[in-house]
């Protein structure tokens, strides 16, 4: 079964290239196929992201300060 889809892999006709142009005009077409998110949508998700970057820098940080005073600890540096 491997080696028939091989084989017609290997007999598809290599795919012609297209100018410029008309490269331009299907790009356009596929964009506006697109759903662009709305303003207010975008406006939240930036929100959300800088909120959860905030938290895991928080969480980062506390968790960092907790290992290097426990380490401090355990070596008896302090």
């Amino acid at each position: 079964m491997a080696e028939e889809t091989s084989k017609e892999v290997a007999t598809a006709a290599p795919r012609r290239r297209i100018g410029p142009f008309k490269f331009i005009q299907e790009v356009r077409s596929e964009a506006g196929k697109v759903t662009w998110p709305s303003w207010k949508e975008t406006y939240l998700t930036t929100i959300m992201v800088f909120i959860m970057v905030t938290i895991a820098m928080v969480f980062f940080a506390v968790v960092d300060y907790s290992l290097g005073l426990g380490l401090n600890l355990l070596l008896g540096v302090v």
